[in-house]
């Protein structure tokens, strides 16, 4: 199974670390949540003592605790798995949801990290606006990166869950992460069933656990 190749500038907000348990966050604003959230992650992969590829370990359970809070994994998983979700017993929810996650967290938490390690200093957040209604929120950013002259955008889909904001989708260049994912397990949904979509995922958990596993 070929997972989607999510872009940098996507996993730069500490993405591939979302799907994680979330505590409590009190915020004021959904553009403050997201800005404040973004600096204190920056601030980690700059701080002096967290240098090194021996400390990569260290630095992405560092950026997992500040991002966990922003992000509704069960949502996005919702979200992800689309009408297909529906037809689930709650014990096959919790499943996806955790084999979901640490699929992401595997595939993309490296990847996270060293791509951070080589652009961060090149880059510069911008933070646009945010716009509310009701229970929903859209907080448009965007990153200049001045190696290419070039402006990226980066907006944060949000909704409100016992009064906190929590990010439920990112759309990078026009590109849902969310939607992303959902057309490829679509697709093998639509050829097999949903069934044979947990043994792909399983599979690939295993694949990459017996790649990494010392020789």
């Amino acid at each position: 199974m070929q997972l989607p190749r999510l872009p940098f500038l996507l996993t730069l907000g500490g993405l591939t670390l979302f799907f994680l348990p979330i505590r409590g966050l009190t915020t004021d604003s959904p553009l403050e949540a997201v800005r404040s959230t973004t600096n204190r992650v920056v601030l980690v992969l700059k701080a002096p003592e967290n240098q090194g590829p021996h400390l990569r370990e260290k630095r992405i359970e560092q950026v997992s605790e500040i991002v966990r809070p922003l992000f509704d994994r069960r949502e996005v998983a919702r979200r992800t798995l689309g009408v297909y979700w529906r037809d689930r017993t709650e014990a096959q929810r919790e499943e996806f949801i955790e084999i979901f996650t640490e699929l992401i967290e595997k595939s993309y938490g490296e990847t996270f990290d060293k791509q951070a390690e080589k652009y961060l200093d090149q880059v510069e957040f911008l933070y646009d606006q945010e716009t509310i209604d009701g229970n929903f929120a859209q907080v448009n950013t965007r990153i200049f990166v001045p190696s290419q002259n070039k402006y990226f955008s980066i907006n944060y889909r949000l909704h409100q869950v016992d009064g906190q904001w929590l990010i439920y989708d990112v759309v990078v260049e026009n590109i849902s992460m969310v939607r992303n994912f959902r057309t490829q397990f679509y697709r093998i949904i639509g050829k097999s069933s949903y069934e044979e979509l947990v043994r792909k995922l399983q599979a690939k958990l295993r694949q990459m656990a017996a790649t990494r596993s010392p020789s």
